[in-house]
């Protein structure tokens, strides 16, 4: 079971990664601002469903598994990891993201009036950090996890 979750969470990860080095990066150089985050809000609100999804299957490969040595803290940081993410990603899902698609609009608004430190403008770039800060948790838990993972170690029969 273990690679179960190895798979699940190195898809997630990648996932993650496309979108933030390649997909992201394109639309804002190949679109006009507000149609290339459009684009992006909805890609990523897809990605998040995806990595939910994505999660709970690395969470079924831990508790399938069981812990052979006990309940040690080091036993369960791994499921701890995911628990984390799958956190992490339904706050930006539900939460942010829902929040930064009302101030959106307004905030490009007020940036092309040449008011960038109007109230939605600043309270957009602090959801939208909150946001970054999320994915980056995510993606940092995600690797430390895989690390766990791929050191763990045969599994008992």
């Amino acid at each position: 079971m273990r690679i179960l979750t190895i798979v699940s969470i190195a898809l997630w990860l990648g996932m993650l990664a496309f979108f933030a080095f390649a997909v992201a990066p394109a639309a804002f150089a190949t679109l006009d601002r507000p149609s290339a985050a459009r684009l992006v809000s909805a890609v990523l609100s897809r990605a998040y469903w995806v990595g939910l999804a994505l999660g709970l299957l690395g969470v079924a490969g831990i508790v399938a598994r069981g812990s052979p040595r006990g309940h040690r803290w080091p036993d369960r940081l791994p499921l701890a990891l995911v628990l984390l993410m799958l956190a992490l990603t339904a706050w930006s899902l539900f939460a942010l993201m829902p929040e930064a698609d009302a101030l959106r609009d307004r905030a490009l608004a007020a940036r092309a009036a040449g008011a960038p430190h109007a109230p939605e403008a600043l309270r957009f770039e602090r959801v939208h950090g909150l946001s970054t800060a999320a994915g980056l948790a995510v993606m940092v838990s995600g690797a430390v996890l895989l690390a766990l993972e791929a050191r763990g170690g045969r599994e008992m029969p």
